[in-house]
């Protein structure tokens, strides 16, 4: 320790904590030591945050670089409590940092996406739209542009549940639209698995949606169109892979995306098509496939005596020519429509019709 008080008597204040950090028995005391020195303004300290922890400018004269010597001793304890690196972090604000970044926001979103403690650090919202607040409250009058900016990096980082969760508490209810159509265009058609993807974003759009329809949101409403027409198309989608027929029909029928329904033309449902998002549009071969698939099981039910109780041949037979109809009806629809559908797509559809026509 001779060596230290030499430096502490020599004004050496950067040396002499850079040299106490090395020495894990002292780590917490080069810290602590920094942060009062820091606040009476005595250490000379790094332009970049960048830098070695200890660095000697064109004039010979030592340089301190505080930003890493703090975020380094909070790696210890970050993750078990956060809490209390945060209020470490707080010390960095107004440095700056990566692509000229406040120091501090890059320390929080970096902490909130490794101990995934989201509530906990920024708050959440409760159904009613309120704010539970979080531990960054301590700290900042407005969370708003920090949050905002957490999500922004989780974003950026390709964490795109995260970033409509961080999107959805600043209230930026464009971009949380914007990025749950995207993955929930991706999963709809998907089987329904408990602890999937599809469900966790289920999930979480189904919360969403009733709180905007409770609440109100700021999003356009053509974005909100789309995003409740593609919670509805999953709603199809779990009666459909769940054997549940009759509810599937109903509600692709209520969709009124497909040309099913008696008085509406394959024109029409084309013209409607044009108008889609690529959101829906990357659903329809999907789509397509499932009601192709679904007319031919209904069809396939009539040919058993006792699957429409009351009914007789004249009306089992009714029913069969309307179900030709409609699966005619959809193959017209899935040549006219302006998408490129895979060429296995067109080949089952096809085949499904001629079954019913055999």
């Amino acid at each position: 320790m001779l060596y230290v008080t030499v430096l502490l008597l020599s004004q050496q204040f950067e040396a002499a904590i850079e040299f106490l950090s090395r020495i894990e028995h002292f780590q917490s005391h080069a810290v602590h030591f920094a942060i009062g020195l820091q606040e009476l303004g005595l250490l000379r300290l790094t332009e970049s945050p960048r830098s070695r922890l200890l660095v000697r400018d064109s004039g010979g004269v030592h340089r301190l670089n505080y930003a890493r010597l703090v975020i380094s001793y909070t790696r210890r304890f970050s993750q078990t409590d956060p809490r209390e690196a945060l209020q470490y972090f707080f010390l960095l604000k107004g440095m700056e940092g990566r692509d000229g970044h406040d120091v501090f926001s890059l320390c929080v979103a970096e902490l909130v996406m490794e101990s995934r403690e989201f509530a906990l650090i920024l708050g959440r919202l409760l159904p009613d739209g309120s704010r539970r607040p979080g531990a960054v409250d301590k700290f900042l009058r407005d969370t708003s542009e920090l949050t905002a900016f957490v999500a922004a990096q989780a974003e950026a980082q390709g964490l795109y549940e995260d970033a409509v969760r961080l999107y959805d508490l600043c209230k930026d209810h464009e971009k949380v639209l914007t990025l749950l159509n995207q993955l929930l265009s991706s999963v709809a058609s998907s089987p329904p698995s408990p602890q999937s993807q599809r469900d966790r974003l289920q999930q979480l759009a189904v919360a969403l949606a009733d709180r905007y329809k409770g609440c109100g949101h700021s999003a356009p409403h053509s974005l909100a169109h789309i995003f409740f027409v593609l919670l509805d198309i999953m709603t199809f989608f779990d009666h459909y892979h769940h054997k549940r027929e009759d509810q599937a029909l109903e509600v692709i029928q209520q969709l009124k995306l497909l040309p099913l329904v008696a008085g509406e033309t394959v024109e029409q449902k084309v013209a409607l098509f044009r108008t889609m998002e690529d959101e829906v549009r990357r659903c329809l071969p999907d789509l397509l496939l499932a009601s192709m698939s679904l007319l031919y099981s209904q069809y396939c039910g009539t040919n058993a005596p006792s699957s429409r109780p009351g009914q007789q041949d004249g009306g089992q037979e009714a029913v069969r020519r309307k179900l030709r109809r409609q699966a005619r009806t959809l193959i017209t629809f899935a040549g006219m429509v302006p998408y490129q559908l895979p060429g296995d797509t067109n080949a089952r559809l096809v085949q499904l019709e001629a079954l019913m026509t055999s």
